[in-house]
């Protein structure tokens, strides 16, 4: 039985979400594809799986927010995992930048700026996403300057899309403890989400 929660990681979660939502055969398209952990226990000869942002060769890859080189509605799942938290300096990590094949000049300065990332993300994957088709986006819901942004809500809603389902993923260790806390003052974060999105037919 595939239930909505599980404790662990990536590669212990996204199994379940094929095991539902993918077919044998299903041409299956990883947009932020990094270092792989999400396929570590699949079957990858069950699909006909693309990949997109590899580490060893990001430079000849695309953007995941304008895939070029993928025709409209041609693909029956994409995943996206783009940076789901904000860097107050306004650039990415060098070794977060290179699993995602981004550099540092994208802006993820605010949690309003990895919306927008997510936002255009979204866009392209509905772009090339069959009718029907599934897209997987996996986030986390981040506080910045004491505002709550309910990142896996606002995914759920995004237009031309009908949500199917949410699982989420507890890590597990538990979160480091900042120093400069006197008073704590939100519930601390310890778990991740991967929303499952059906692409609706254009009105």
């Amino acid at each position: 039985m595939i239930l909505t929660a599980k404790v662990g990681n990536n590669g212990d979660l996204f199994p379940d979400i094929l095991a539902i939502y993918a077919n044998p055969g299903d041409k299956i398209f990883d947009a932020t594809y990094g270092k792989g952990v999400f396929w570590k226990n699949v079957d990858r000869s069950l699909y006909n799986v693309t990949t997109n942002d590899l580490v060893q060769d990001a430079d000849t890859h695309d953007d995941f927010r304008n895939l070029v080189a993928i025709a409209d509605e041609s693909l029956d799942m994409v995943v996206l995992d783009p940076p789901y938290a904000y860097s107050p300096k306004g650039t990415i990590k060098s070794s977060i930048a290179g699993c995602y094949g981004l550099n540092n000049s994208v802006d993820i300065s605010t949690m309003a700026k990895v919306q927008e990332l997510y936002a255009d993300g979204i866009t392209e994957a509905k772009r090339i996403l069959k009718v029907g088709g599934f897209l997987v986006v996996k986030t986390q819901d981040i506080i910045q300057a004491g505002k709550q942004w309910w990142m896996h809500s606002w995914v759920m809603t995004q237009a031309g899309f009908a949500c199917e389902d949410l699982f989420v993923l507890v890590q597990n260790n538990i979160p480091a403890n900042d120093p400069k806390w006197k008073r704590q003052l939100h519930a601390r974060k310890n778990h991740s989400f991967f929303i499952i999105l059906r692409k609706l037919p254009s009105k």
